[in-house]
Parts: C-alpha cells; structure tokens; sequence
C-alpha cells in the first residue's frame, strides 16, 4: 500500500512568533510522509527573517503581497497539488493540533470525503468548544449547532457527516478539491469555507466532522480580535458576497429580512458599546461587499 502523503500548510501574516510556535507544536505530530509548508502572506515586516529559524526540513513561501486567506492557501495547495500530495492540512497559524489529531483524521478518510475537520477548542479554555461541525439552516443558511462555547461532552465525541466546515482547521483531499475547485479569492477573509463547504457539497462530496480529533484555538489573533474594525469589516464584506451569491439555496425573502435584521443589530450593539469606529468599518463593509457582487453577477 501506497504511503499516504500530506502537506501541512500554515499562513503567516506579520505573527512570525505565533507561526513558529504553531510549526512546533505540527512537529509533535509527525509521522512519515508529512511536510510542512510556511506560507507567509506578504507580510511586509521582518516576518521572513524571523522565520529563517525554522528547521530546514519546513518550506518557506514568500508572497509578495497579502492575497487574503483564499488566496494564500490556494498558492499552498497548489503545490500540494503539483507535488503529488494526497491531503493538505490546513492551519490557521494561531491553532495548535493535538499530538494524534492527524492521525484520527486520516483514519477518517475516503475518497468522497472532500474535508475533515477536527474538534476545536478555546485554547484558554480547552474543554469548552469553539467549533463542531456545522448543519446549514435551509432556509437562511446560516451555520447552525456547531457546538460554540459548549463544554466537551459524549454528545460531541463522535463522528459524523455535516453540511459546514471552517477554515481553521481541515485536511483536505487534494483530489477532490482539484476536480471541484479552490477557495474563491472574491472572499479576503471569512465565508470562505462556508462558500467552500456548499461547492464541495454541491460537486457530490462529504464532509466529515471527526471527534476525535482536536485542535486547540487562539481565538481571532490575525484580525485583531473579534470586534476590531478590520475583523467586522471583512465579515460584512464577505457575507454580502456569500448570501448574495446562494441566497437561491435557501429562502431569498427570509435571507433578506434576517440579514438587514443582523446588521441593524449589530450597529445598534457596536454603537451603544462606544465603537462607533467598528460600526463605521462594518458599514463600509457591507456597501464594499454589495458592489463587489454587483461586478460579479
């Protein structure tokens, strides 16, 4: 039997630091037939003489300038594809795996399995959970019982099949993704897995939530935490893009009302907590991402 070779891949944007750290703890988990990929993503500092320390059985990409998330992993998988890779992993820099977590995913696998995705922790909290799997809300699409700050429990341990997988963490199968497609790099950050997670779908493959597996999360460190104006920005931005695009899988009028609800919601929230720069940026970002779909349709 073949030996089953993988490519880890890690982006890096000006968190030189947390990227080494991550490598150190994906070196816990080697085994046979892994490499390592460093992506840096343009990062413009002395991102890349820093991570001239790592060993030298780790590769180093240097982006010349930042392609977003979508765009810094497809340069990764495809030379996980052009080398002859059977799976990707990918991590996010600020996600550290469990010694065994390969290894629980990859007894996982089969060929209509586009991605796995291990059980995410808090890593300040690691028995309470970040993310689980997802079901889609037919109607809104939204992402539904994922598992978000619950404590670990049997209900949780198993695996299973689910309709939305994030980012953070996936083993990918290169094949599958090389016959239905990359992440779309309209998406800089966020809703890429989402948009992801429906294509695969959609081309007739799996995805697979493994309990087993764990990965533990420091949560939103490369947007400057989760009500900065760069992290509400882009959320916005990117879910006009997603909704827009397959507002025709669920109930359009529903999907109208709920998201003009959501953004009321949250600029009244953003403005009664004094953020009224971060209610600026999510403003912007959702008329960016509204004419950013117009140019596409």
């Amino acid at each position: 039997m073949n030996q089953i070779r993988v490519l880890v891949i890690i982006l890096n944007w000006q968190q030189p630091e947390i990227t080494i750290e991550c490598v150190q703890s994906v070196r816990a988990m080697y085994t046979s037939g892994v490499d390592v990929l460093v992506v840096d993503n343009g990062s413009g500092d002395d991102s890349i003489t820093q991570l001239q320390i790592l060993p030298p059985d780790v590769s180093l990409l240097a982006l010349p300038e930042n392609l977003g998330f979508a765009g810094g992993v497809n340069c990764g998988l495809r030379q996980a594809m052009q080398a002859g890779y059977d799976y990707a992993l990918l991590l996010n820099n600020d996600a550290f795996p469990a010694p065994d977590m390969l290894d629980s995913l990859l007894a996982e696998t089969a060929n209509d399995i586009a991605l796995l995705c291990p059980k995410i922790f808090y890593e300040m909290a690691p028995t309470r959970i970040w993310f689980a799997g997802g079901r889609q809300d037919r109607r809104l699409l939204e992402m539904r019982d994922t598992g978000r700050g619950e404590p670990d429990s049997p209900a949780w341990s198993g695996s299973r099949d689910v309709d939305y997988l994030v980012g953070t963490g996936l083993l990918v199968n290169v094949t599958a993704v090389a016959h239905a497609g990359l992440l779309d790099e309209h998406f800089f950050m966020y809703y890429e897995d989402l948009d992801w997670s429906i294509r695969l779908r959609q081309a007739g493959y799996r995805l697979r939530f493994v309990g087993a597996a764990h990965l533990y999360h420091r949560v939103s460190l490369s947007s400057g935490g989760e009500n900065s104006p760069l992290h509400r920005y882009y959320l916005a931005r990117s879910s006009v893009i997603f909704f827009s695009r397959h507002a025709r899988a669920g109930c359009v009028g529903a999907i109208v009302l709920f998201r003009l609800g959501s953004a009321v919601k949250i600029v009244a929230q953003l403005l009664l907590a004094g953020k009224a720069t971060v209610a600026r940026a999510y403003l912007r970002g959702l008329y960016d991402g509204w004419q950013m779909q117009r140019k596409m349709v």
